[in-house]
């Protein structure tokens, strides 16, 4: 079992490190085929798709973890549970997609802004009522346990779409049609795969007590999930709505820059997570702030490096209207630093056994979602794409903070909250060396290498002990 759960997460962290890297590889490719106005609809589109996601899944996909283990003893009952899911999903997306075209005036146009509707909107539509099937089936492998088969069918759709991507974007220059399209037409093959592959493992139809069961557990989920894609996604919307496609792809640009941050920090946590829960339940939690410690720190120099570093890379490798995107990579950076703190005192909640967790941070992360898009709405007018980056900042400072007088109510863990929390701000002011004239490649390099040299000297020693506590 232990090898298994080994193995499984090895899969799905491989797979999500590799597809975020070739995402942030192709960059350059994309910036040269596309125009500012391109990535931009692009980033539009897929924010969009992302909140339509919440209500075309209904977070139904977490509910098959839930009761799959409740009925696997029971293969006609998972079947049907399968089977329910899978054709209340159907029928709720053709419902979806009938009143969002029917609409439409209301409901999307007041958020696409200068994007067109046809063909942008109706492309991504096309993604959105088609992927949920694809993301059920997917989330019946990861309950089963089977994650090579889960891991083959996500690389082949990742190896799919960035072909087509390339071959529309770099051959036929079809723009942000292109990408569109091309994840579009992604979808339609892999919805008819999984109806052809999961045909005969589930009953169609729906089983009235098994939907209301599955409803009544995933529908507090929503307003959670919705926090959750407003907290990462909504400045997209926003600053295309307050400003322009153009400048929101310029954005996008520098916010993958210091989205890096983010994908360390959370593979990071997929290791953290069951080796804390292993401390917890041994009572052996002494060792725990010394390794947020360490993490953290870590965290705070790769936001520093791309902070000083990233206006170089990004000069170097977009054409001059992306250029002016490096200015948000500190912002952005740091912002998920603080998500890696996030991490340590949501850890404590999600712990207790007991739920009292659980309540907590839906409030956190409702409130976040809230005050991030006050923030927006007030701080892009005054500061263009730069507001956009200091809302996201100070929200994830907020959220942090706010988790921090709580989770020691539910769990007796010393971490070291002052560290964890002043300690990237330090960084954080630091990092806007790089806005300054006089910070040319060379001064940043001697300063950060100084800096990284200090880290080294001062905790040298509880570094090696973090390393081998970790190894244990």
């Amino acid at each position: 079992m232990i090898s298994k759960l080994i193995k499984n997460s090895s899969i799905y962290s491989v797979l999500m490190l590799l597809q975020k890297g070739i995402n942030f590889i192709l960059i350059p490719v994309l910036t040269v085929y596309l125009s500012t106005y391109d990535y931009g609809v692009v980033a539009v589109v897929l924010a969009i798709n992302a909140f339509l996601n919440v209500f075309y899944l209904l977070a139904l996909h977490g509910t098959l973890n839930r009761f799959y283990y409740e009925y696997k003893d029971n293969e006609l009952m998972v079947k049907k549970l399968f089977g329910t899911i899978i054709t209340f999903i159907l029928f709720n997306s053709v419902v979806v997609t009938l009143i969002l075209l029917l609409g439409r005036k209301w409901l999307l146009n007041p958020f696409l802004g200068d994007v067109s509707f046809s063909p942008y909107m109706i492309l991504g539509l096309i993604s959105v009522v088609l992927n949920p099937c694809y993301t059920i089936y997917q989330n019946s492998l990861q309950a089963r346990q089977e994650g090579i088969r889960y891991g083959k069918n996500n690389a082949a759709f990742f190896l799919v779409n960035i072909s087509l991507v390339l071959l529309s974007v770099t051959v036929f220059n079809l723009g942000a049609k292109g990408v569109l399209g091309s994840l579009a037409v992604t979808n339609i093959i892999f919805f008819i795969y999984t109806l052809f592959s999961f045909k005969n493992n589930i009953v169609f139809g729906v089983d009235k007590k098994l939907l209301k069961k599955s409803l009544k557990y995933a529908f507090p989920l929503i307003p959670h999930t919705l926090s959750g894609v407003a907290t990462m996604l909504i400045d997209r919307i926003l600053i295309n709505k307050l400003l322009n496609a153009s400048l929101t792809g310029v954005y996008s640009i520098g916010n993958n820059f210091g989205s890096v941050v983010f994908l360390i920090a959370s593979g990071i946590n997929q290791a953290f997570v069951p080796w804390f829960n292993q401390k917890v339940k041994a009572n052996d939690v002494d060792d725990l702030g010394s390794v947020s410690k360490a993490l953290i720190l870590f965290y705070c120099l790769i936001a520093l490096g791309l902070s000083f570093f990233g206006k170089e890379v990004i000069m170097f490798v977009t054409p001059k209207p992306y250029h002016i995107s490096w200015q948000v990579i500190p912002f952005i950076s740091f912002a998920f630093v603080y998500h890696g703190v996030y991490y340590f005192f949501a850890g404590s909640l999600f712990y207790d056994i007991q739920g009292r967790g659980n309540r907590i941070i839906p409030i956190a992360t409702i409130s976040a979602a809230v005050l991030n898009i006050v923030l927006n709405v007030t701080l892009i007018p005054m500061y263009g794409i730069n507001g956009a980056a200091i809302s996201t900042l100070m929200t994830k400072i907020a959220l942090a903070i706010s988790l921090k007088f709580f989770y020691t109510r539910y769990l007796k863990i010393n971490y070291p909250d002052l560290f964890l929390l002043l300690v990237p701000f330090v960084f954080f002011i630091i990092s806007l060396f790089s806005f300054y004239q006089i910070a040319n490649f060379w001064i940043k390099l001697l300063l950060y290498l100084a800096i990284v040299l200090i880290i080294y000297i001062v905790m040298k020693n509880k570094v090696t002990t973090v390393i081998k506590l970790l190894k244990k």
